[in-house]
């Protein structure tokens, strides 16, 4: 029997853009069971079009938020909303291939969460891009730093809803807290496929300028320089961010071996005093394959990465700091 896929969209002032994706979902080679839609009081035309597909789709069900929720907290209800087997999100401005949840369906299994790659695009050239075509790294050890699978190339079995707590949806962004569940279950999969073209805008809310990681001498002075800057001004709150990374953590009955190692490396990351950074430093070495976006080819290379990784990880907090946007 074939599996029940929700997509779920949230809304704001998207007018401009939303047409060319609703087309892009509606014409799935995987059939939709539901499209739900909910606006969070758009001031544009953005409602008027919702209304006139869900008038010649009936698949599609609009709803429009009584007050203001924000990104987070629309995308949390509006998920509550779906009703079936598996929940795809969708952002309001992106492009997929119409063989997107067909190739993520053959893809996830038994598993709880499927990503896949996401390739940028801009109307405006001088709209700074970024494709990294490689396979992330999506072990608990990295998640705990960074969210590999954003959000909008998220297909999610529905059950892992019921593992959220309503506090749990006040402390995190949806995107990462969906990887850190899935992650702390071993439950995550990948499919090698361009299957969304993600618009970038400078409206768009996760829209900031990429970092060059481009390998030269030059580069890897400034990249040194940078996060060593950025770790001395975000080293309170990335220790506050572990302690509630490690109490997260807890929070969850599994026992294996990643979780375990998740674990060291929150508690050490979230104390003060050379001990615990060295103790730290000896944990990043000893897991440096499941740290980094991918696993480094050289092991020398690896190693010395590690080493100074208890800084560089600044960079994956760098959405902390004041007007990360310019």
């Amino acid at each position: 029997m074939e599996k029940k896929v929700s997509v779920v969209m949230c809304t704001y002032n998207g007018a401009k853009y939303l047409k060319e994706q609703l087309e892009s979902i509606i014409r799935q080679t995987y059939p939709i069971y539901e499209l739900i839609i909910q606006d969070d009081r758009s001031t544009d035309n953005t409602i008027e079009i919702l209304k006139e597909y869900s008038k010649k789709n009936s698949f599609i069900h609009l709803f429009v938020n009584q007050q203001t929720l924000g990104a987070n907290r629309n995308f949390f209800s509006v998920m509550d909303r779906a009703t079936g087997d598996y929940i795809a999100i969708s952002d309001q401005d992106d492009i997929w291939e119409l063989n997107k949840i067909e190739k993520q369906m053959e893809t996830i299994g038994d598993n709880w969460l499927c990503g896949h790659l996401t390739k940028p695009f801009a109307d405006d050239e001088n709209i700074p891009l970024h494709f990294d075509a490689r396979k992330p790294n999506y072990a608990i050890e990295r998640l705990i730093y960074a969210t590999p699978i954003p959000g909008h190339t998220i297909l999610i079995k529905k059950d892992i809803l019921s593992l959220i707590s309503e506090e749990k949806k006040t402390s995190y962004a949806y995107d990462p807290l969906l990887n850190l569940i899935a992650g702390i279950y071993n439950k995550i999969t990948f499919c090698e496929l361009i299957l969304t073209h993600q618009r970038r805008h400078l409206d768009a809310v996760c829209y900031t300028i990429p970092v060059s990681y481009q390998r030269n001498f030059v580069n890897y002075l400034r990249t040194i320089k940078r996060t060593f800057v950025n770790y001395l001004d975000l080293r309170d709150k990335m220790q506050a961010y572990f302690t509630r990374m490690y109490e997260f953590l807890k929070s969850f009955p599994e026992k294996n071996q990643g979780k375990t190692n998740a674990e060291q490396l929150a508690y050490y990351q979230s104390k003060k005093g050379l001990g615990a950074y060295l103790k730290l430093t000896f944990l990043c070495i000893k897991f440096r394959d499941k740290l980094f976006y991918t696993k480094e080819k050289s092991s020398l290379f690896a190693f010395l990465r590690a080493i100074y990784f208890p800084i560089s990880c600044s960079d994956c907090f760098m959405y902390m700091l004041p007007d990360t946007k310019s």
